[in-house]
């Protein structure tokens, strides 16, 4: 494959998973064995791919070796827990406080700022879990879209041999489908 002006050529290992859970094992394998969470990448999401590549993408595998595919990191389920937790407390907090700050501004009083605060931030809190809901229903949607497309694409970017022969085992032991290295210009 020809190098780009200024683009750099990364090795990389692919591998096609047809279950959720393997892809899952094989991502905590990789960083257990010392692999970077900016070296694990997936693929952003169908839609994005065919908008980058200007055509429908039936068949997973016509990803796999494409250097223009839009990829994204790999967000665990406790990180995503503590995001859904962040945003509805978030949220909660700033309903509280504007809620304050009206009664508090038409010289309210004091049951009058706590009722007003507590109902506020609760309505805003959750707003927040809804909207987290519906991420989550995205998340699964886009899973299973890319699950009956042919399976779910995992790259771990390898940065010497030793990396190169770890990925191609972890990703063998999880994952038996189209294992393999190439080079892209990123």
């Amino acid at each position: 494959m020809g190098r780009r002006s200024g683009s750099p050529v990364v090795r990389e290992a692919v591998a096609l998973f047809a279950d959720y859970d393997d892809l899952v094992s094989a991502i905590e394998e990789l960083q257990i064995a010392g692999f970077d969470r900016v070296q694990i990448k997936l693929i952003l999401s169908c839609k994005s791919a065919e908008r980058r590549l200007g055509h429908p993408i039936k068949d997973m595998r016509e990803l796999e070796d494409e250097p223009t595919v839009p990829l994204g990191g790999w967000i665990d389920q406790y990180e995503l827990t503590e995001g859904k937790t962040a945003l509805a407390t978030g949220l909660a907090y700033i309903g509280s406080l504007l809620a304050i700050g009206v009664v508090v501004a038409r010289g309210g009083e004091l049951a009058a700022i706590i009722a007003t605060a507590a109902a506020a931030g609760g309505a805003a809190g959750t707003f927040g879990l809804w909207l987290m809901r519906l991420v989550g229903r995205g998340r699964a949607r886009e899973i299973n879209e890319q699950m009956a497309r042919g399976g779910l694409l995992l790259w771990a970017e390898t940065r010497n041999r030793e990396q190169e022969h770890r990925a191609i085992c972890i990703l063998q032991c999880h994952s038996t489908r189209d294992v393999h290295l190439h080079d892209l210009t990123r």
